[in-house]
């Protein structure tokens, strides 16, 4: 990859790892402040936005990104206004059914209904962040997306930390920092995409709205099969120990997730270089592609040891005495988000290949394993338990992933020399 797009790389990176650094350095103030059950509400909260995303706009703003390199601006303006207009009727409806059957998910999640209803709305504003931040990644414009991705990391702490200490609210501080934010930048993203001329709400032609569907309805069990191993384990976990249990996870989790973000930042940058080289279909771009994906394993491997160790020395440091059983359990996430890493790297074959609803069978399967595995693991060797499964299941993703990814688009895997000695060529050459 040449220079210019690794500078973009570092950019994504910096602020991904800025943004992930936030509610990083809160820990240190939250754990001390929230109990481990007030950090359990947070995390079922955030777990409920998370499923209602995978509803409101039904995933279709994926298909934006493949679309980019394909319509001319004011053809894409209008599949965008067709991708809101689907959001807007989802989100709706997201919303009729959890006024209905609201009372049944509070037994279930221990969020108030006021704040599952709130809960439907901050997914729906998410989406429309999403389709802007979209738009920045296709269009390699990384300061922009960068700024904005962080300046919502900080008004949601900002937020969270005037209402807990000058309010002195708990978990209800924290929870309304986050729908101050995103609905912030969700209604400023709005704004951005109607002053760009990105965003064009005419009647859009009916292929639009059928194209967008096609696209994004297929991956909605692939999103929620990935839920299903996020957020399936806390829900067991909540039921077969308790909310206490929950808080601890969810902070063992979220040091995981740290690591996450990273990954996330190299696939932003390397899933349209991956799509250029595919597009040239040559012996030299395949064997770029598998010694850079090769690469990016190793990175994530020494990645997860390192975390790991800091861990292991600093834990306690940063998190309050209640959490220290969080320690015990976090390397399995460190290795779980190792696996997701990995995963990211070859998703972009079926994207790319138009193969999605191969992508969300293999991710609903596993999400059902990830299931059956958290209810044996969690039943015979509690919270560590549920941590190992979480393991287990990005494993199990990640290798089915890359075995079909081989059926649907073959590359020279085995080719392992070749392909390092060609990227040490381009980065010589550079």
């Amino acid at each position: 990859m040449s220079r210019k797009l690794l500078g973009k790389a570092g950019i994504f990176l910096f602020a991904n790892i800025i943004n992930a650094a936030i509610p990083f350095l809160l820990l240190p103030v939250l754990t001390r402040v929230l109990t481990p059950a007030d950090y359990g509400v947070v995390a079922m909260f955030s777990i409920m936005v998370s499923i209602f995303g995978a509803l409101t706009g039904l995933s279709v703003h994926g298909a934006i990104g493949v679309r980019y390199f394909e319509l001319d601006r004011d053809s894409l303006a209008r599949y965008i206004g067709s991708c809101v207009a689907i959001l807007g009727f989802s989100t709706t409806l997201v919303l009729l059914v959890v006024a209905v059957f609201g009372d049944r998910l509070v037994e279930i999640t221990n969020v108030p209904y006021s704040w599952l209803l709130t809960a439907v709305v901050v997914s729906g504003l998410q989406f429309v962040i999403n389709i802007k931040l979209t738009l920045w990644q296709v269009g390699q414009e990384a300061r922009r997306y960068g700024v904005f991705q962080v300046s919502q990391g900080l008004i949601n702490s900002l937020c969270s930390l005037m209402f807990i200490f000058v309010f002195y609210m708990a978990w209800e501080g924290r929870l309304l920092g986050q729908v101050i934010a995103t609905a912030t930048f969700g209604l400023l993203a709005l704004f951005l995409l109607f002053k760009s001329r990105e965003l064009d709400c005419s009647a859009g032609e009916r292929s639009y709205y059928v194209d967008a569907l096609k696209f994004g309805v297929p991956l909605v069990p692939h999103v929620i099969g990935g839920l299903a191993m996020v957020v399936a384990d806390r829900f067991i976990v909540g039921s077969l120990l308790d909310l206490e249990a929950v808080g601890i996870y969810t902070l063992a989790l979220q040091f995981g997730m740290a690591m996450g973000l990273i990954a996330d930042a190299f696939s932003k940058v390397y899933s349209p270089w991956l799509y250029r080289k595919l597009k040239e279909s040559t012996c030299d771009a395949q064997l770029q592609v598998v010694g850079v994906t090769y690469l990016s394993w190793l990175f994530f491997i020494i990645l997860a040891l390192a975390a790991n160790l800091f861990c292991y020395l600093f834990f306690l440091k940063v998190v309050g005495a209640e959490f220290y059983r969080a320690q015990e359990i976090i390397f399995w996430f460190f290795l779980g988000q190792t696996f997701k890493g990995m995963y990211l790297t070859v998703t972009g074959f079926f994207f790319f290949s138009s193969h999605t609803g191969k992508l969300s069978f293999i991710t609903l399967a596993t999400g059902i394993i990830s299931i059956f595995a958290s209810l044996w693991f969690v039943s015979n060797y509690g919270l560590e338990g549920a941590a190992i499964a979480y393991a287990i299941s990005e494993f199990v993703l990640f290798f089915f992933v890359w075995v079909f990814s081989r059926l649907i688009h073959p590359m020279p895997w085995f080719s392992l020399y070749p392909s390092l000695r060609v990227i040490l060529n381009k980065v010589r050459a550079s």
